[in-house]
């Protein structure tokens, strides 16, 4: 007899064993299938099914400081949401949360430091800006008056090239280069002009010129005053305000400065100033070291001098400055040499009675352009002058002075001939032999006819370049953090005693109460909150006594799954939601009922399911129920036999229930 008991209970552990292997594998593969169904899209957005609840971190803050740099002109982008991770308990979320606030501190000072570069750039830009647009309308305006001006070059241009050609067909002809060639200069009259001496050299009166002539130089002349004497008493006498007494020593340099010029040009550029500087080199009179000269205000009309009918040799240096103080290499440009003088001295200047007295250029750093028909010509000596008489007639001179020696003659190219410049200084040594008083003028009235002076192409504006405006970049990100409510069940007795692995009296009130930690402060806004629980095998549910103590939930049960739902109703997702800010605490919701099977330990979880998202199951309770007392058969073994075998095919079954149920619990 007890030999068949223990084979009937090894018999009943081996069926036991088989029922739990394959309900435990069609539990996985549940578990696996639910796993891989597709997130609905009606979800909560911020609810994931891993990592709980998000819970937002005031970023209030943030927010401003991205509104503010934007208005200060920061170009701001939102960078991919950081994941701060999921806190698990109320220490760690702390930390978290003051990590956030950290880390939004530090985006908060990146962008006001943006926002202050952007101030400062932006305004710089402003300025740029404006200036820039001030100038475009300068240049517009310069544009179109470049566009006129170069619509007249072109035309000029055509008449200058004509002119040319004619002059070129012509150089043969009296009065025209025998080289032809444009005038670059325009330098004729400056009546207006500003003379100064800035060296500081001496000027004189009509008396102090008088007194250092009798003084230094008319002894050396001789006691005729027909010497030289005359000469500068008449100078002296007829010298206007426009002229100025000086003395020319040896080798002593006098500077002269013209200011204010008003109508001079080179190749169309102003001229604002010319620079005489006059360097007395001989006088060709034994003993005489100095010589005196009257100045003139405008140097186109340049000075006269006293030569005491010596061989006077006075270097002059030019110099022509822009409007900004810049020299001006004039080179190109066509000087007049004119009114240069040969005759024959007379009786009423018997020093120098029936010879040659003659007007020189004895040099010049440049080019001589001969004139056709005059008489001025290139020198051996390296000078230009006339080699004969061009004064008389009668001497053989092709005209009289009062033909040819004013600037009203029409054939004033008799006496002249062309300088072209070919160095950024103008050096020329002028002179004469044997003369009394000389005129030199330094001018561009060439005495050439048709001398037209080139046009000059105009210059295109630049346009101004436009700024680029700055860009200042920012970048912000949120974070985003959860956290994971931390869920735990209790059975508990008719007293609310935990009764945790307990044994009760089969027939005792057993309570399972399912509770969550509340939804901390900034939590997402919650749409639902589902608990679900499989009530084991023997354990009667008191369905009104669990609504009556469940009063937040609308309750469900399926007795014959023996699953139990609690979903929260509208009014407590309100309460939930009401302050976000604020921490929400989630009602407890309560089963009630009995065990009623003896010899029966009852294993219970729940399931709490958030927003049909995020799920976490509880911890496991249980509690016991004694067994029932054994009770001997009094009949045959065959008599015993089969109630046994009865017995132990039910409480396989029942067993094997249990095992399912059980499974069905656990996650």
């Amino acid at each position: 007899m007890t030999c068949f008991k223990k084979q009937v209970a090894r018999k009943v552990r081996e069926m036991q064993r088989s029922l739990f292997q394959r309900t435990g594998a069609i539990a996985l593969s549940l578990l696996i299938a639910v796993a891989l169904l597709p997130i609905s899209p009606q979800q909560a957005a911020a609810v994931d099914p891993e990592k709980g609840i998000e819970v937002a971190v005031d970023s209030s803050s943030l927010d401003a400081a991205v509104t503010a740099a934007k208005a200060d002109g920061v170009t701001v982008t939102q960078d991919a949401d950081v994941d701060k991770g999921s806190a698990t308990s109320q220490a760690e979320l702390d930390a978290k949360k003051a990590e956030i606030t950290e880390d939004y501190n530090s985006q908060i000072e990146a962008l006001k430091a943006a926002a202050q570069e952007a101030r400062q750039k932006l305004a710089e830009y402003a300025t740029k800006k404006a200036a820039y647009d001030t100038a475009l309308a300068q240049y517009n305006t310069d544009k179109a008056q470049y566009d006129s001006d170069l619509a007249q070059y072109n035309t000029d241009l055509a008449a200058y090239n004509a002119a040319m050609e004619e002059l070129e067909r012509k150089k043969n002809e009296d009065g025209y280069m025998k080289e032809p060639a444009s005038q670059s200069l325009t330098f004729q009259s400056e009546p207006n002009a500003t003379m100064s001496f800035p060296n500081g050299d001496q000027t004189y009166t009509q008396s102090e010129w008088k007194t250092y002539f009798d003084n230094n130089i008319s002894s050396q002349l001789g006691s005729n005053p027909a010497y030289g004497a005359n000469d500068f008493n008449y100078i002296n006498s007829v010298a206007n305000a426009d002229e100025t007494r000086v003395i020319l020593h040896k080798d002593q340099p006098l500077k002269v400065q013209y200011t204010n010029l008003q109508n001079s040009y080179f190749n169309g550029k102003k001229i604002s100033k010319v620079e005489y500087t006059y360097t007395l080199k001989n006088t060709g009179l034994p003993g005489v070291d100095s010589m005196p000269a009257l100045i003139e205000k405008d140097p186109t009309v340049t000075l006269w001098y006293l030569n005491f009918y010596g061989e006077a040799d006075i270097n002059m240096k030019v110099k022509f400055y822009d409007e900004d103080g810049n020299v001006i290499d004039p080179t190109g440009a066509l000087l007049n040499f004119s009114s240069l003088n040969h005759g024959i001295g007379t009786s009423s200047t018997p020093k120098v009675d029936g010879q040659d007295t003659v007007e020189k250029v004895r040099s010049f750093n440049g080019e001589f352009i001969e004139i056709s028909g005059s008489s001025i010509t290139k020198q051996p000596d390296g000078g230009a002058y006339a080699s004969n008489n061009n004064e008389q007639k009668s001497a053989g001179s092709r005209f009289n002075t009062s033909e040819w020696d004013s600037d009203t003659n029409s054939n004033a190219w008799y006496g002249a001939i062309v300088g072209k410049v070919t160095n950024p200084e103008i050096n020329i040594n002028i002179g004469a032999s044997k003369r009394g008083v000389v005129w030199f003028a330094l001018n561009s009235k060439i005495k050439a006819i048709a001398a037209p002076p080139k046009p000059v192409e105009p210059t295109p504006p630049t346009p101004p370049t436009e700024p680029v405006k700055p860009v200042i970049t920012a970048s912000y990100h949120y974070d985003v953090l959860y956290v994971k409510p931390q869920v735990e069940k209790k059975v508990l007795d008719q007293d609310n005693k935990d009764i945790d692995t307990n044994t009760v009296k089969t027939g005792s009130i057993v309570k399972f109460e399912l509770t969550t930690t509340p939804f901390p402060a900034g939590h997402e806004t919650i749409d639902s909150v589902i608990f679900r629980d499989t009530l084991p095998e023997g354990y009667e549910l008191d369905l009104e006594a669990t609504k009556s103590a469940s009063p937040d939930y609308d309750v469900e049960y399926d007795e014959a799954s023996r699953s139990l739902v609690f979903t929260g109703k509208d009014a407590l997702i309100t309460q939930i939601n009401a302050d976000r800010t604020k921490e929400a605490a989630v009602p407890a919701p309560m089963v009630v009922g009995k065990v009623t099977k003896e010899g029966t330990t009852y294993e219970n979880q729940f399931d709490l399911d958030i927003n049909h998202t995020y799920s976490v199951k509880s911890n496991t309770v249980k509690v016991s129920t004694p067994e029932k007392p054994s009770v001997s058969p009094k009949t045959g073994d065959d008599t015993v036999l089969i109630p046994i075998t009865l017995m132990v095919l039910s409480a396989a079954a029942l067993g094997a229930r249990r095992v399912i149920t059980r499974k069905n619990q656990s996650f």
